[in-house]
């Protein structure tokens, strides 16, 4: 083409595949083009963008090539190459297109270049997913509803709710649930029975239940766990103490706002007569 492309691709799994297709059936080359999120886009001095469209045909073509080459056909050794797309990174489809490229021409070989750039790259945006898969397993609290089923609102640092619904849908076999990432807008619905979750895309205009109605003795349960907490907890975790740093390190705040353990509306005394009482302007539910 005579100049340097940049192929805006959505930012998934899907995007990049379909995006790394057209570069290899246009034949361009490495050298002189490469992919970038269609919604961050920043062109360089002397780059031509070409927008490419979602296409989950060529995108599936690319998935079975990459799978059918380098995986002697088992998906689940391709699983590295779905958590770095899960990521929030920029360059994320670039770097799928590059370990792409890469491992179309080195075959089941590129499982052993770990020390390749391209690799390299990859599996970084891999393992940082795999650890924001954890804090989601770690730190998602549950509420019960008046319904009986079970809402919880979790904003991830990557679009880890398709990676983890199947570890809720374990744990809570007999349960209804929604999960929500109230960043992308991703949600996955648990039905009682299912083995695993269903995962909706939320529109930008629908509402998220930011003040569902709670079961009756929600806020009691919440009162307990904090309770709990605080009895467990080990001494010198306060804002002027030497613990503070490991307790933001090991539970980052970026989540202190949804964990029901460090909401100080849950401190709640519980009286011998059963009697509920609390120093914060909620009141007990009758």
């Amino acid at each position: 083409m005579g100049a340097d492309v940049v192929l805006a691709c959505e930012h998934s799994l899907e995007g990049a595949l379909a995006a790394t297709g057209v570069a290899y059936l246009a034949h361009l080359s490495p050298a002189s083009m490469r992919l970038a999120d269609a919604d961050d886009v920043q062109p360089r001095l002397g780059e031509v963008v070409v927008d490419v469209p979602p296409d989950g045909t060529l995108a599936r073509r690319v998935w079975a090539g990459f799978v059918r080459t380098c995986c002697n056909g088992d998906e689940q050794a391709a699983h590295q190459l779905v958590y770095a797309s899960a990521s929030s990174d920029p360059a994320m489809p670039e770097a799928i297109h590059r370990y792409l490229r890469l491992a179309f021409s080195a075959g089941p070989g590129v499982f052993l270049m770990r020390s390749h750039p391209a690799v390299v790259d990859m599996l970084d945006l891999a393992r940082s997913v795999s650890n924001e898969c954890e804090k989601t397993r770690q730190f998602v609290r549950f509420s019960e509803l008046m319904d009986g089923s079970f809402l919880a609102l979790f904003s991830p640092g990557a679009n880890t709710i398709p990676l983890v619904g199947g570890y809720f849908a374990a744990r809570m076999r007999e349960d209804r649930f929604c999960l929500i990432d109230t960043t992308r807008r991703v949600a996955a619905v648990h039905q009682p029975g299912w083995k695993s979750c269903s995962y909706l895309l939320l529109a930008p205009g629908d509402p998220l239940p930011t003040s569902p109605a709670l079961a009756r003795d929600e806020r009691y349960v919440r009162a307990m766990w904090k309770r709990f907490y605080d009895a467990m907890a080990l001494p010198g975790r306060d804002r002027e103490a030497r613990g503070y740093d490991l307790r933001a390190s090991l539970m980052p705040k970026r989540f202190w706002g949804g964990l029901t353990e460090l909401d100080p509306a849950n401190d709640w005394s519980f009286s011998p007569d059963g009697q509920v009482t609390s120093t914060h302007s909620l009141t007990p539910e009758t």
